[in-house]
């Protein structure tokens, strides 16, 4: 898979910035799991290289308790 480009990142970013006005609470914790999705499978300079195979712990969380 081809890495995106500075620009289109840049672009879904502020994309995602215009549209936060209208998301509530669920959608804003969705949209950061996706922007890390993005920056360390899609973008991350760093390595130069897609990675499609990445591994994430699952989170189990009570949101009960959180509340």
């Amino acid at each position: 898979m081809q890495l995106l480009t500075r620009r289109e990142y840049n672009l879904i970013l502020r994309s995602l910035d215009n549209y936060n006005l209208y998301m509530n609470n669920k959608e804003k914790e969705l949209r950061e799991t996706l922007e890390d999705k993005l920056y360390y499978n899609l973008y991350n300079p760093k390595d130069g290289v897609a990675q499609t195979d990445v591994k994430l712990p699952d989170i189990n969380i009570d949101l009960e308790k959180l509340l």
